[in-house]
């Protein structure tokens, strides 16, 4: 006796790529987006968002750092006038004193008034000295705070910009990799309980975090099955198991079990709401695809395809904050994209320089210096961006020697590049290029910041910068692994109609039909599950005996939901009763049994 199961399942995408609405802190609608049943190929464009309201926002934004710099530049003017008027005065009031002093020493000469006189004139002199040094210093000194001020004004605004751009650059989703797009449906379209429930189109507004489409591999293909208790008792994974599509009449296919789930759920939608397990159950795509018809060379283009599928990362999700903070490559605010904002803090007058790294291993927040080394403080942790794991935790351990009790933001630029530089030379590891690093001003210069690669050495009006400092990271940066051409050149995969659909051979969403050989049991009789009844707590089976059925024990071996196996009790060509034969019309007897067999077995009728 063979011991088979039966199970129906529905073809599906072994891996598959989700793509969400991004978190665009105003109105996500769709502009663009493929059509259903198209093949995207890996870079293409899915899906679009509008980005008016971005660029209107980081047109703003930019407004708002102009207007902070030529209102810097303002406080500086006014600053230099005064400090000029205040210096006059300071020489005055020096003179006053020094021809008080000259004066006190002819009071010799002098009679006692005059002598008392000039030295009353000699402390007021004094007096009025002190008071204009003491009333010179807190201007300056509110002066500074007025320019310090605008400096936490622009950066603020230059962080924002940042998270715009950031922003902006998840307006287009691209594919991760190649497949079948597949529309999700708009479920906050929904009408009531009866509608349909439409697909997501162009123009539709969406939610943040919202799911909009799925990008289906098909390389490689696997079929969900659901299978009863008495079933999955008797299934392991990796048994064989035979599949015929319904697509694919006549055909069957080699597989395994793949997984099975360990609790039963129940679908109140279907019309089988009884509880089952879920089984996944693998195929074999070479034979699949060799039945389609397809070359040798292309079935071995779609397995290498699978092959690199499988062993690729997880994709990462693009909507939301989270999103916003992956990124491939680095660079400080204030570079150039990719890998840094985009026109970033440049240096204004008076050698002001803005740069920092946001460090992706926790740099230092970005601060601005003025007319001389008060630059940025770049955090140690954008000196590790680029570098493996090992080598990371290896520089991060010495510079925290070196550092001995310290912390970046006690170093003066000066210090972090001769520290940087020596931790590099001790560990021999050199340091990723391309990170924008951070950038200080001489006296008198003005400097620009976050250039690619952290060169430094880059003069703007005559001054001259200094060292360059450590390469930073992921300062709006973009998210994912696709560079800025690839956004740009990005283009929506043609329709199906206007496809050859080459690479399309099967579809997920199909049926099939699994069938799993559990066991192979010699010397044994299988009989329907619904001939077994149950009598005084024995299974019973009732053998026709010339015209007449009677009783008859017997001995159970194994059984699933439709099938019992016995190993005692019945003989081969025994004709047995599918319902109670003993039953009589309308007795209490027969609504007792009328409910069938102790294994699920169908209700028996009347004889």
């Amino acid at each position: 006796i063979v011991v088979k199961t039966y199970a129906r399942g529905e073809l599906r995408a072994v891996r598959s790529a989700t793509l969400t609405a991004p978190n665009l802190f105003g109105t996500v609608q769709v502009t663009k987006l493929a059509e259903i049943g198209s093949f995207a190929r890996e870079k293409d464009l899915v899906i679009e968002f509008d980005d008016a309201e971005l660029l209107s926002r980081l047109e703003e934004k930019q407004l708002e750092i102009d207007q902070i710099d030529e209102q810097f530049k303002k406080s500086q003017a006014d600053l230099a006038i005064r400090n000029n008027s205040d210096q006059v005065e300071l020489l005055r009031a020096r003179y006053a004193v020094r021809r008080s002093e000259l004066e006190v020493k002819r009071n010799e000469l002098l009679s006692p008034i005059d002598a008392k006189r000039n030295e009353l004139n000699l402390e007021e002199a004094k007096r009025r000295l002190k008071q204009l040094e003491s009333d010179i210093k807190s201007r300056q000194e509110q002066a500074e705070a007025e320019l310090a001020v605008l400096r936490e004004r622009r950066q603020k605004a230059v962080l924002e910009l940042g998270r715009e751009r950031s922003r902006l650059t998840q307006v287009k989703v691209l594919a991760p990799m190649s497949g079948l797009v597949a529309v999700r449906q708009n479920q906050t379209s929904r009408m009531g309980i009866g509608f349909d429930v439409p697909d997501i189109r162009e123009g539709d507004q969406v939610q943040p975090g919202m799911p909009i489409a799925d990008v289906l591999d098909l390389s490689e293909l696997e079929v969900l099955g659901r299978v009863g208790e008495l079933d999955r008792a008797n299934l392991t994974d990796g048994q064989e198991v035979l599949l015929a599509l319904d697509a694919i009449s006549g055909k069957q296919f080699h597989g395994k079990i793949k997984s099975m789930s360990s609790t039963a759920s129940a679908n109140v939608n279907s019309s089988d709401p009884a509880k089952k397990f879920d089984v996944v159950f693998s195929i074999d795509m070479k034979e699949l695809l060799t039945s389609l018809g397809a070359k040798p060379d292309q079935v071995a283009k779609i397995l290498a395809t699978a092959e690199a599928n499988r062993n690729r990362p997880p994709v990462p999700s693009f909507g939301g904050m989270a999103s916003m903070m992956m990124a491939q490559g680095g660079g400080a605010m204030g570079g150039g994209m990719p890998g840094g904002m985009p026109g970033g803090a440049e240096g204004m007058g008076g050698g002001m320089a803005a740069p920092g790294a946001m460090g992706a291993e926790g740099g230092a927040r970005v601060t601005m210096g003025m007319g001389g080394p008060r630059g940025a403080n770049g955090g140690a942790g954008g000196a590790t961006a680029g570098m493996s794991s090992a080598d990371r935790t290896k520089m991060r351990e010495a510079i925290q020697k070196a550092l001995n009790g310290r912390t970046m933001q006690d170093l003066s630029a000066e210090e972090r590049t001769k520290l940087m530089a020596d931790v590099a030379k001790q560990t021999g590891i050199s340091r990723p290029a391309g990170g924008g690093g951070t950038r200080t001003a001489a006296a008198g210069a003005e400097a620009e910041a976050g250039a690619p690669g952290g060169e430094g050495r880059r003069r703007r009006n005559g001054g001259a910068g200094a060292e360059g400092g450590a390469p930073g990271a992921m300062g709006g940066a973009r998210p994912g692994r696709f560079s800025e051409a690839d956004i740009k050149n990005a283009k929506l995969p043609p329709p199906p109609d206007q496809d050859s659909q080459l690479d399309v051979l099967l579809r997920p969403g199909l049926l099939a039909d699994v069938e799993i050989i559990v066991e192979k049991i010699p010397n044994a009789v299988n009989i329907p599950a619904q001939a077994v009844f149950e009598d005084d707590g024995k299974m019973i089976v009732y053998v026709k005996k010339g015209e007449r059925f009677e009783k008859r024990t017997i001995k159970p071996l194994k059984r699933s939901d439709s099938t019992l196996i016995i190993s005692d009790g019945l003989q081969k060509d025994e004709v047995i009763a599918l319902t109670d034969p003993m039953a009589k019309p309308g007795s209490a007897k027969q609504d007792k049994s009328g409910s069938g067999g102790p294994m699920n077995a169908l209700p028996g009728g009347k004889s």
